[in-house]
């Protein structure tokens, strides 16, 4: 009897070959499938599946990383490029960023030059920015100036009203109402011997 069950293993374990072997190739995922529970009925190792496992993972993230590196590249270039109206409304204009004045004796203001730059910091739009060193200017008898009110608009003011809120907002301070302060940038008319024909506060968040 026992000749005849030993026979009878041998029997199925060719069978089980036999089964394997002629499978197609395009079903080899299944035959892998199959053949682990083949084994484990007979008393065969299951860990003959394992490889299959370990190397299902594909590198796909860093394929991810490189299109997306190419991504941000694009995006700022775009940014740093000038939009076509940028600088249409700062043709011809002089803007100045006050850093001093005085008024009690004689009246004068330093003050940087300034440029008019587009984004990125402001897409689609501008700003002006303070270059190089403060310069001395003093004021014609006849200057005109203007300060912004609450509602942003444009008031004629006297001159010594000017340079007391003007001082108020380079010490940090609140002028008095109803005018309030926005970055010391002003919009200039500038005549012989750097006199300042006309003055006006410009708004700046």
């Amino acid at each position: 009897m026992r000749l005849n069950r030993f026979a009878v293993a041998a029997v199925l374990a060719a069978a089980a070959l036999a089964l394997t072997a002629c499978d197609p190739e395009g079903s080899s995922s299944g035959a892998s499938g199959s053949a682990p529970a083949a084994t484990a009925s007979a008393g065969g190792s299951a860990p003959a599946a394992a490889p299959a496992a370990s190397g299902s993972p594909k590198p796909a993230a860093s394929g991810g990383k490189s299109t997306a590196g190419g991504t941000a590249g694009g995006t700022t270039g775009k940014a740093t490029a000038p939009a076509a109206d940028c600088t249409a409304g700062a043709a011809g204009r002089t803007v100045v960023e006050a850093t001093e004045n005085a008024y009690l004796t004689h009246v004068w203001m330093r003050a940087k030059s300034t440029e008019f730059v587009c984004g990125p910091d402001v897409p689609g739009d501008g700003y002006w920015e303070a270059q190089g060193d403060p310069r001395l200017y003093s004021f014609d008898n006849d200057v005109k100036t203007y300060l912004l009110d609450e509602n942003l608009k444009a008031k004629s003011v006297d001159l010594f009203v000017f340079m007391k809120a003007q001082e108020a907002c380079l010490k940090q301070a609140r002028p008095a109402a109803p005018y309030r302060c926005f970055g010391n940038q002003y919009e200039v008319k500038v005549g012989a011997q750097n006199k300042v024909l006309s003055i006006t506060q410009l708004y700046r968040p």
